[in-house]
């Protein structure tokens, strides 16, 4: 196994490391890792006509076409697409740390040159908006699946940080490695041809030297088995016929461990959706954001009666309740969370929509549901709002609740306490101000 790094120095025999200019032909190795970044900076230094580079012919680079004695750097970025276009075509790996792309607009005779020119799309996709967007978090969850860089995923959970995310949507045969906290794909296997393109997160920090011996042995060895995976999967035909003493008891053996674990991942995945049922309630006491505070505000509504849309989290959302009343009950719904006291940002927001409701004849009552000092023990919070919210909640006379008294609510419906949650569903569409303890 011979591996080509490219500006991610990795040490290790297996591993040569070079830049992008003055490496040899990509397809004479195994795999490639690459750190698009230093292609980039190599690229605009180039552009800059600053720095020096030279092929390993020793060949200057000009950003000009070629002539005797020096090569043109669009000729040098086409030559490396073809090499890893050949190496991807005989079964090789390209591990690549996924940043977003960027163009490289100055560079002569490459009018679409970008960070991702060298490494062929695979189905016609661009390594680009929509397929590849900009991102930025620092907790990367590893999928519970068995593929061979799964190791290497959760070894290095706590230090890796995306800075990019993928489009599931794509039509691409592709797999997802890790996703962030909120389900992002950011790490991801695409399968084109007989060689594989594998995106990791890159290191949140520069490496130190013990850490930088300790990633380049994960990746080594992850190369490794996705290698010897290729190699197994063109096993002739005819190799059944040749068993070995015992090999059969083993092939067998195996066989029945893979299905335990197909139904150990499926029980898993059964049992984390079951939790996170759950789970989702209790966020309402410490999260923030679309997808963290307001996805569990909205499922709490709901287990307490309301019917609450549209469903999806990126439009604004209300909620409705029909009793012996003719007509539902209609309330616009804002969610706000705050590390201290929760401001005026949610009630502009609603504000907003019930002026619109007003516009359009049709009156319509808020619920405003914050989750002031969102990192402080509840029973330890001050006053989750400002006064200044508490006022304008007044005079607006809509429903101002806590997330709190919301988590409590749905803790009486999982109780069974039909007669506390009647009442708090009718406190939240009387409400006109605050709302109060019981």
């Amino acid at each position: 196994m011979r591996i080509l790094s490219l500006g991610f120095p990795m040490p290790g025999p297996p591993v040569d490391n070079h830049s992008f200019a003055g490496a040899p032909a990509f397809f004479d190795y195994d795999a490639l890792v690459v750190d698009p970044k230093a292609l980039s900076q190599l690229i605009e230094e180039i552009a800059d006509g600053g720095e020096q580079h030279a092929t390993r012919a020793g060949d200057r680079i000009v950003n000009g076409p070629s002539v005797p004695g020096a090569v043109g750097l669009a000729a040098l970025l086409r030559d490396r697409h073809n090499e890893t276009a050949r190496l991807l075509a005989r079964g090789g790996v390209v591990v690549c740390f996924a940043y977003p792309n960027v163009a490289h607009e100055r560079v002569a005779g490459f009018p679409d040159c970008d960070r991702y020119c060298w490494l062929p799309p695979a189905g016609g996709v661009r390594y680009a908006e929509p397929f590849l967007r900009r991102g930025d978090g620092a907790q990367v969850r590893p999928e519970p699946k068995s593929h061979p860089f799964s190791p290497f995923l959760a070894r290095f959970q706590g230090r890796l940080a995306y800075q990019a995310y993928f489009d599931e949507a794509a039509s691409l045969p592709t797999q997802v490695l890790a996703r962030s906290a909120g389900g992002a794909a950011v790490a991801i296997e695409i399968a084109t041809g007989e060689g594989r393109i594998v995106f990791l997160p890159p290191p949140a920090r520069p490496p130190g030297t013990d850490e930088r011996y300790e990633l380049s042995s994960a990746l080594q060895e992850a190369i490794r088995q996705m290698l010897r995976l290729a190699s197994a999967s063109a096993a002739p035909y005819w190799l059944h016929e040749y068993l070995l003493p015992g090999l059969g008891g083993r092939i067998a053996a195996r066989a029945e461990t893979e299905v335990q674990l197909i139904e150990a991942q499926k029980a898993l995945e059964t049992s984390t959706k079951a939790l996170d049922e759950l789970e989702r309630y209790r966020r309402l006491l410490w999260q923030e954001g679309r997808y963290g505070l307001e996805d569990g505000v909205r499922a709490a509504l709901a287990l307490l009666g309301f019917q609450v849309y549209p469903a999806s989290l990126h439009q604004p959302a209300q909620i409705s309740h029909m009793d012996e009343r003719p007509v539902a009950r209609v309330a616009l719904l804002e969610v706000d969370a705050s590390e201290g006291a929760a401001g005026m940002d949610g009630h502009y927001r609603l504000r907003q929509r019930l002026e619109e409701a007003i516009a359009q004849g049709k009156p319509a009552r808020g619920l405003l549901i914050v989750n002031g000092y969102r990192r402080t023990p509840p029973a330890e919070r001050p006053q989750q709002y400002d006064d200044a919210l508490r006022v304008a909640a007044e005079r607006l006379r809509y429903c101002l609740a806590t997330s709190e008294q919301l988590y409590h609510a749905v803790r009486a419906a999982l109780e069974g306490d039909d007669a506390t949650v009647s009442a708090f569903r009718e406190r939240l569409l009387t409400a006109e101000g605050v709302l109060q303890q019981d």
